[in-house]
Parts: C-alpha cells; sequence; structure tokens
C-alpha cells in the first residue's frame, strides 16, 4: 500500500515501531531522554493502541536488549516518590512473580537485619524494604539507556501532584535514565487553571508530539478483533453499520456494545438479526450518552410524534417548571418545530446523538422568542433549563433519527422493550 493511502493509525504504527527503511522512533537510540506525547480525542482508543498494538511487540524487541518496557497509570497517584518506585520496580522485571526472587533473596535480606529488629513485624516491613529496594536497582539498570515508560491517565491524577511537578518529574526521569517516557493524554484532559499551566510546561517539556485520529472502522477492528467476539463474526457488519449510523467515536462505547450483542447473542432463547442488532446498538450508545432509554410508545405514534415525544420526556414538574410554569410547553413546542426543520437532513447527515448544533438551535429559539414575547427577565432561566435538559433533548433528537430511518427494520415491541430494559438494568432475563 502506498504510503499516501495508510490511515493515521497505520502510519503512526509504522512510524514508532515497524518503518523499515529506517530505525523505528521508539528503537532509535538517538531518542533516548526524550518525552514523548500521544494526544487524540477521548475515547478514540490510544490507550488500546498502545497497550494492545504497540506494546507487545515493543517488549519483544526490547527483551533481547534487556531493556524495561512499562505501562503505568497515574490513577489515584498523589506523589512522585510513590510514582517512582512504582515505575522501578515494574521495570525490574514485569513479569516475574514475587516468590521467584525471593527464594534467592531472602536470606540475603535476612542477614542484612540488626538484631535489634528481629520482632516479626520489624523483619517483615526490614525485607519488604530491602527487596523493593533489590527490585529498584535492577528497574534503573533495566530503563537505563533505551528503556521506555508509558504514563496513562493524566485526567485521573490525584489534585495533590502539581501539574508542574509532575512535568519536571517527567523530563528529569526521561533525561536522568537516557530513556523514552511516553505519555498518553485527551486533548482537552486539563481545564480552567490547570489548562494553563499545562499549555506552558508541555512546551519545555515534551520533545516530541503524535496524534492518534483512527477511522470508525480502524477502531472498530482493532476492538472486535479480540478472540473473545469471535462468536459475533456473523453480525459484526451489521454492529459497524449500526456504529456508523451515530458517527461515535469512541473504544469503551464500542466494548460495551460489543459486550452487550454478545451477552444478548449467548443468552437462552434469545436470536440476534440485522434488526436486533440495530435497536441493541443505538439503545446501547443513547443510554451512556444520555443516560435515558427508549419506549416502544414513543416510536410508532401518529403525526403529532415530536410533541408526544416531547410531553413524556420534559418532567413539567422540576423546579425550573416550577419557577416558570409556561416555559417548559415552549421548549418543548420548538423542540418539535426544530426537529420537525431537520428532519430531512437526518437521512444524509447520521450525527445525532451529540448532536450540539440542534441544542444551540433550542437556546436561539427560546431566546427569539423571550425577546418577542417581552419576557427578557426570564431569559436566564429558559436557557438554563434547556441547557440542563441536553440530554433529553439529544435523546428526542436520536428518537426522531430512529423513526426516520426505521422502515422495514420495526421489530416487536415487547422485543424492543426487552432490549432498551436490558441496556438499563444491565441484567438480561
Amino acid at each position: 500500500m502506498d504510503e499516501k493511502e495508510l490511515s493515521n493509525k497505520e502510519k503512526l504504527e509504522n512510524y514508532l515501531l515497524l518503518d523499515k527503511n529506517k530505525t523505528p522512533f521508539l528503537l532509535d537510540d538517538n531518542n533516548n531522554g526524550k518525552t514523548i506525547m500521544l494526544s487524540g480525542a477521548w475515547g478514540a482508543g490510544k490507550t488500546h493502541f498502545w497497550r494492545e498494538e504497540i506494546e507487545p511487540k515493543l517488549a519483544k524487541e526490547l527483551k533481547d536488549k534487556k531493556k524495561a518496557c512499562i505501562y503505568v497509570s497515574l490513577y489515584g497517584k498523589d506523589n512522585l516518590d510513590t510514582l517512582k518506585k512504582e515505575i522501578y520496580i515494574k521495570a525490574s522485571s514485569e513479569k516475574e512473580l514475587l516468590s521467584k526472587e525471593v527464594s534467592t533473596f531472602g536470606f540475603d535480606a535476612l542477614s542484612s537485619i540488626k538484631d535489634s529488629d528481629l520482632k516479626i513485624g520489624q523483619a517483615l516491613n526490614a525485607i519488604g524494604g530491602l527487596y523493593n529496594k533489590h527490585k529498584s536497582d535492577k528497574g534503573i539498570k533495566r530503563l537505563k539507556g533505551g528503556g521506555i515508560i508509558c504514563l496513562d491517565d493524566f485526567e485521573r491524577k490525584s489534585k495533590q501532584i502539581d501539574l508542574n511537578d509532575l512535568f519536571g518529574f517527567i523530563s528529569q526521569l526521561a533525561i536522568e535514565m537516557n530513556c523514552k517516557v511516553v505519555i498518553i493524554l485527551n486533548d482537552d484532559v486539563f481545564t480552567g487553571k490547570e489548562a494553563e499551566v499545562f499549555r506552558n510546561v508541555k512546551e519545555k517539556t515534551v520533545n516530541k508530539f503524535f496524534y492518534f485520529e483512527p477511522t470508525i472502522d480502524e477502531l472498530f477492528e482493532s476492538i472486535s478483533d479480540n478472540v473473545k467476539y469471535n462468536d459475533l463474526e456473523d453480525y459484526k457488519e451489521d454492529i459497524l453499520n449500526a456504529i456508523k449510523e451515530t458517527e461515535e467515536l469512541n473504544a469503551r462505547i464500542y466494548i460495551q456494545v460489543l459486550d452487550n450483542c454478545l451477552e444478548w447473542l449467548n443468552a437462552p432463547n434469545k436470536t440476534l438479526d440485522e434488526k436486533i442488532v440495530r435497536v441493541l446498538i443505538l439503545s446501547t450508545i443513547n443510554f451512556i450518552l444520555n443516560h435515558l432509554v427508549f419506549k416502544a410508545e414513543l416510536i410508532d405514534v401518529d403525526e403529532n410524534y415530536e410533541q408526544h415525544v416531547l410531553d413524556i420526556m420534559f418532567d413539567i414538574n422540576n423546579e425550573t417548571s416550577r419557577r416558570c410554569s409556561h416555559q417548559p410547553k415552549m421548549v418543548k413546542k420548538l423542540s418539535a418545530e426544530i426537529v420537525n426543520k431537520n428532519a430531512n437532513e437526518y437521512e444524509d447527515v447520521s450525527k445525532f446523538i451529540n448532536n450540539d448544533y440542534f441544542v444551540e438551535n433550542v437556546v436561539e429559539q427560546v431566546i427569539l422568542n423571550i425577546q418577542k414575547d417581552e419576557k427578557e427577565k426570564h431569559k436566564d432561566i429558559y436557557i438554563n433549563y434547556v441547557k440542563n435538559n441536553q440530554n433529553i433533548i439529544r435523546s428526542l433528537n436520536f428518537l426522531k433519527f430512529f423513526k426516520i430511518h426505521q422502515g422495514e427494520n420495526e421489530i416487536e415491541e415487547t422485543i424492543f422493550n426487552e432490549i432498551n430494559h436490558f441496556v438499563a438494568s444491565g441484567i438480561l432475563i
């Protein structure tokens, strides 16, 4: 395949690891001491790409050099000393069991303990401390001069770790160990003050930037290729087509979709076909994103469909409604008008679940009506109501799309409701 025809994911994998024309970036010792950033949209599968496609091949290449390739999550880490210890200990030998080394290390450890420490608790603590030091020293040796450290889950680090200190630690680690440190994070991982700090420090500490942007087909293929999903082989094309309707690019969602399909397929007295696959997938994605499920009565209604849906979905008893009782009715009316206005567009444009454009239209129409009806004093209440109910508005958008594309794909109401009960409860009876 010509280089120009390769996707972003293929080009990235070639550059990092598979380049036959020159030494791949991650295997080139000239890149030791560098901090590398692999970024991309939230849920695009960056971690999956690294752990399933890059790391196994990379570890195999580094094994002969006796160098470490490790992955460390920053989730819950609240100080840099703990992080450093975990890195060194993991680097010592990722797959060796503790008992394997204790058998040769225990007697040396015991002989190093002072007589005054020979109470059982103190002895065990001393052995543990010496053992960890032994592991750390070994880890340092396996990192120096070519090891690779991958740090993930930046957004989940403890607030107790200062961002400036963290990047300083990473940069120092790469330089002192003469190794490569790969940082995986989302485009918008930081907000507020941390976002400003992040912009400043990343330019000073990161030596190379990579952007991960797979296609829906690539991400789906990389996840569905797992042997776990072999039973779904005959349905993968239908599953992929349903996902494409949503234009959703999210590895975690794909896994949940595939898991739901697999559980349904393997359940007693259940069948799986193109119609059921579509409802199961669209319902799963809608529930994940909007925390709402479909009801059969919302799909098969008369020409007053939009108003019917809105009457059911908008909770007119909420706090905002009590403060401004006429407001929900107006939002319902405006939302229905916008759905009708855009309905034909959905024949060709399938991005509907996260359709911010739709929500923005509702807000704009609310503002126009407030101005027209001279209700400016209620402006904030109206707009906040719409913004606070975006999941409902998006789900309405979803339902409209679902109805337009339902056609001959209609399934029995009992199965439809059973699917949505399963999606919401997680329990398949």
